[in-house]
């Protein structure tokens, strides 16, 4: 099998354990939420301290950086491998293939901001949430239903997005980094062809392209599209998609 081809499945698998990983993650810190109300003071079934309530936001700021951070942190620090993966893979097509680890530490800050800035949102939220629950006496059950779900409406939904295309950019924009640096101006569109895939990327899936010719492929419009460098974002949202040097 090419070796492009074993380096893509291995970055999908990888993405895939995250996903993983992050839900039980989120899984745990519902959890311990859930037993941090537990422990709200009640009157006749409803919150009402609102010191109790002002207090919580340290806690809740707390659980989502021991369980929620703590696990994205583990991630990101297993983008190094896939960049080493990524430069061993373009050895196969060009000698001249060099990894820069400024790049690839500096890459993996700006993934970690951009997972850690959807929890300090959660957290702000949830804080919030707690606080105006309390202020207007809402009986306890309801109030912790409504915490459950932000778990996985306010947090889960936009974090597994990130965290899936976080990863998926990283690779992309480490193998086209080291692509150019090598001299490549044409570039091969390659990925899964299944029932997942948009006709956008069906439609260049196995397709040798320039420069030129792939931004001009990508100034269209379609389902999923996402503003970026196409090199970087591929086919758009969840994409699988990507690019190898043809040299």
């Amino acid at each position: 099998m090419a070796a492009d081809t074993d380096h893509a499945k291995d970055v999908i698998g990888r993405a895939e354990r995250h996903q993983v990983r992050l839900q039980s993650a989120l899984a745990v810190l519902t959890r311990r939420i859930v037993q941090l109300l537990g422990d709200a003071p009640l009157r006749d079934g409803q919150l009402y301290d609102l010191q109790w309530a002002v207090n919580a936001r340290t806690t809740i700021a707390q659980l989502v950086q021991e369980e929620y951070l703590s696990e994205i942190d583990d991630i990101i620090r297993e983008y190094a491998l896939v960049a080493d993966q990524a430069e061993a893979m373009l050895r196969n097509y060009t000698a001249l293939a060099q990894l820069d680890s400024t790049v690839v530490a500096q890459l993996q800050q700006l993934s970690f901001r951009g997972l850690e800035t959807l929890g300090d949102e959660f957290v702000e939220a949830v804080a919030t949430q707690v606080y105006a629950n309390t202020l207007t006496g809402l009986p306890f059950a309801q109030a912790l239903e409504q915490i459950q779900q932000s778990v996985d409406a306010d947090l889960g939904r936009y974090a597994q997005v990130a965290l899936n295309d976080g990863l998926m950019d990283f690779d992309r924009t480490i193998t086209t980094n080291m692509s150019l640096e090598a001299g490549a101006t044409e570039f091969k569109y390659f990925g899964p062809d299944d029932s997942k895939t948009r006709d956008h990327c069906e439609k260049y899936v196995g397709k040798t392209m320039t420069i030129e010719e792939i931004r001009e492929a990508w100034s269209d419009s379609w389902s999923g599209k996402r503003e970026g460098s196409p090199f970087v974002v591929a086919g758009g949202f969840n994409c699988r998609h990507r690019f190898r040097p043809v040299f």
